[in-house]
């Protein structure tokens, strides 16, 4: 395969990617809210390592490990950050 056929690959995966990010950020939200209607702080630190420990578990090939987890490490990050500036609305 050439670049421009691995690149259309990558861009297929992205646009995936971008769906799914959609749909989980759409799931943050509702989090977020019911969160905030018990008065729960938004860092849950024992469900955040819950999930990069699934991740780790989920990913097949070792040499991508470290890397996938750091991305759902920002995916949390990132999530948290959108129930924090939701509150503050």
């Amino acid at each position: 395969m050439n670049l421009t056929e691995l690149r259309k690959e990558i861009d297929q995966v992205d646009q995936e990617i971008v769906r799914l990010l959609e749909e989980r950020m759409n799931i943050v939200q509702k989090i977020g809210q019911a969160k905030q209607a018990q008065q729960i702080t938004i860092l849950d630190s024992s469900r955040e390592e819950t999930v990069l420990n699934q991740a780790r578990q989920n990913v097949k090939n070792p040499a991508y490990q470290e890397t996938i987890v750091n991305t759902y490490k920002d995916i949390m990050k990132n999530s948290r950050l959108y129930q924090k500036e939701a509150r503050e609305k």
